[in-house]
């Protein structure tokens, strides 16, 4: 064989091993038989001292996990946990979390957690409703940061919660929004109807501003308060348009 036979020779053996290895890496991966995955499954939930104790049994690609939890923050890390792994198709829950018997008491607790979440401001508003220990939460928030990702965790950790439903939505991250924000509230809390109101990061009216177009919800004093926000708002340079939902309590 001359030298350029021997040169084709070995590229078209280069070739061959090139695409043997190439067939070797598209094959699919060899599926997990079940006991792997219960295994797998148990060493995610290791990794949460909380849900150490969580049985885990497994039939085909279906995970159930049994047990107790302290709140529903720690079911919900479980089904996240275990839905990671490969190999699982459907994950069924028999986990238990505390219930709470006293409702009144629960929304309140509910209500402190939502209150005393540091992001929610003015401009914010959250509203909700519990139902046998579901809680479900709507409403609009500022989009700097995920806000209702954060509202999710504080109340899902509130001990008789059984499911938390969000339907939170950002508001849309305009500058001008920003801007009429700040407007808004150097004219309201110099008046002498809101000033009490300039330090309190949570007062009982919101004041929800998107694409220029300002929705005012909560409580106020009285019909003068009520007219004042009205005015006050309308008349700040870059609003389009108030919808004013505010209710007076005398």
């Amino acid at each position: 064989m001359d030298a350029i036979q021997r040169q084709f020779a070995s590229i078209a053996a280069a070739l061959s091993i090139a695409v043997v290895g190439a067939t070797a890496a598209a094959a699919p991966a060899a599926a997990q038989s079940p006991e792997q995955v219960k295994q797998a499954v148990e060493r995610e939930l290791r990794g949460d001292r909380a849900l150490r104790r969580l049985e885990v049994s497994v039939a085909g690609d279906e995970v159930t996990l049994t047990g107790r939890v302290r709140h529903f923050w720690d079911k919900n890390e479980a089904l996240r946990r275990t839905f990671d792994v490969r190999g699982v198709g459907t994950v069924v829950s028999a986990i238990e979390v505390p219930v709470q018997e006293d409702q009144e008491e629960l929304v309140e607790d509910v209500s402190r957690a939502i209150q005393r979440y540091p992001h929610y401001r003015i401009w914010d508003y959250i509203d909700g409703r519990i139902d046998d220990g579901v809680v479900s939460i709507f409403g609009r928030v500022t989009p700097e940061r995920d806000k209702a990702g954060e509202l999710f965790e504080r109340i899902a950790k509130v001990r008789g919660v059984q499911d938390v439903q969000m339907n939170v939505t950002p508001l849309s991250p305009s500058r001008s929004d920003d801007r009429l924000r700040a407007a808004i509230g150097r004219r309201l809390f110099s008046s002498e109807h809101f000033q009490r109101f300039a330090s309190m990061p949570n007062p009982p009216f919101h004041i929800i501003v998107n694409n220029s177009v300002v929705t005012l919800i909560g409580y106020v004093q009285s019909q003068i308060e009520y007219i004042e926000m009205q005015r006050i708002v309308a008349q700040t340079q870059g609003v389009l348009r108030v919808d004013n939902q505010i209710q007076t309590i005398r």
